[in-house]
């Protein structure tokens, strides 16, 4: 679940009010980013624009859709991978190659992200 939009006027949603993360990340880095971007987006506004400006806001929430939908998008295909009657787990297991060969580079980005 995301929510459609992450800012409005004098409104910044972070963390798990801006974006569901599946168990399955087992990840909060992803909501202390959010923070950290929020963070640099209103060190970096000029004096003379208001910190509740919902222009200046966007640029946040286009900061941080990008990862938000690739974590997303990367658990919830792990989790239909891995679903009892999966068709690409039974392809998996049929075609012979091992998962661990095939996927390594994957999974050592996937551990990389979840370290911070």
């Amino acid at each position: 679940m995301r929510a459609p939009r992450t800012i409005a006027p004098r409104l910044a949603l972070i963390g798990d009010a801006a974006h569901a993360i599946h168990p399955l990340s087992a990840t909060a880095s992803i909501s202390v980013q959010g923070c950290t971007v929020l963070a640099q987006v209103l060190v970096e506004r000029p004096d003379f624009v208001d910190c509740g400006d919902a222009r200046w806001l966007r640029r946040y929430e286009r900061a941080r859709i990008e990862e938000v939908v690739a974590l997303q998008s990367a658990t919830h295909a792990l989790q239909r991978l891995f679903q009892p009657h999966s068709m690409a787990l039974a392809w998996l297991r049929n075609s012979r190659i091992e998962p661990d060969q095939r996927f390594a580079g994957h999974k050592r980005q996937l551990v990389r992200y979840a370290l911070g």
